[in-house]
């Protein structure tokens, strides 16, 4: 009994230094000079720290706001209007003419940066309705749409750093929440013609495109134009050429939201479960190295006696 007390008593004084060692490295980070500072607070230094989230913002629709090509043509084809530059750069001052960085930069969407940051984590503004300062008819749209009324954001759907979907295609995007339908559908007419959900519930907008460039439909409603696209010919048939009760699988598939499987979003790692593991590994080891502790301070008592 008292060999195991001891055991627990040397594991206990392994475990407490290395729980509190732990706990200090876990919460500690460089601390940020003022020049640094004023790098993260223009988007400068995030790639050190996040450089895949850097490289996919880089290469995507965001990063690229002002040095696409196409924007540049149309941008310079309609003479410089000052207006585009508030949706295509970032600090954009209509006093002066001048903004701070080209594209949309990290700030634009995590705002203001804290002073201590990394110890602080940024701001992440994942309403929409930042989105829809730039991206307006496309936010009207989804404004009406069932995602909405679902509290289904941008975010749900898009990737805010490299702007693309967050899946490899629309109806796999569909299929993440609307399982049972998307199986559905896979057996009916619509899926044999080739056509997936966005197609239909998605119309290209064509020349009604606005502003912010969306060239599809976001209220995600299926309008008669839609239908008439592939169907014309079919609006006068007689009623003989169409089935009287067609088969359930032949009806609308995507015609309801269902459950939604949206990911939350990543929690920063609690530095008192790190701790915790330490102490338990702390702990073990005392046990483990009890007994050699204990031969050694006891050839040391034996060594000191005989000198005395």
């Amino acid at each position: 009994m008292k060999s195991v007390l001891s055991r627990i008593a040397y594991g206990i004084l392994f475990a407490i230094p290395l729980m509190l060692l732990t706990y200090a490295f876990a919460q500690a980070s460089p601390p940020l000079d003022n020049d640094l500072q004023g790098e993260v607070s223009q988007g400068q230094d995030c790639k050190s720290c996040h450089p895949a989230f850097y490289e996919t913002w880089e290469d995507g629709l965001h990063g690229q706001a002002y040095s696409d090509p196409a924007f540049q043509k149309a941008w310079h084809d309609q003479g410089e209007p000052v207006e585009c530059l508030g949706c295509h750069v970032t600090g954009y001052d209509p006093a002066t003419g001048t903004w701070e960085s080209e594209g949309i930069t990290c700030e634009r969407c995590h705002n203001p940066a804290p002073a201590n940051h990394p110890q602080e984590p940024m701001p992440v503004a994942r309403s929409a309705d930042l989105c829809g300062d730039c991206h307006t008819e496309t936010y009207f749209q989804w404004q009406a749409s069932v995602h909405r009324q679902m509290d289904l954001g941008c975010e749900t759907c898009h990737d805010p750093h490299g702007s693309q979907l967050l899946a490899e295609n629309d109806a796999g995007l569909c299929a993440s929440c609307h399982k049972a339908r998307s199986s559905n559908f896979s057996h009916t007419q619509h899926s044999q013609e080739g056509l997936d959900c966005a197609d239909c519930h998605m119309a290209d907008l064509g020349e009604q495109v606005n502003q912010a460039h969306g060239n599809k439909d976001h209220s995600f409603f299926v309008s008669l134009d839609t239908c008439n696209g592939c169907h014309v010919y079919q609006m006068h048939d007689p009623v003989s050429v169409h089935e009287e009760n067609p088969p359930a699988e032949n009806l609308d598939s995507m015609a309801s939201i269902e459950t939604s499987s949206v990911l939350a979003a990543p929690k920063p790692a609690n530095p008192i479960g790190f701790a915790l593991l330490a102490g338990l590994v702390g702990l073990a080891g005392g046990v483990i190295l009890a007994p050699w502790i204990e031969r050694f301070q006891n050839k040391l008592d034996l060594r000191n006696k005989e000198d005395e």
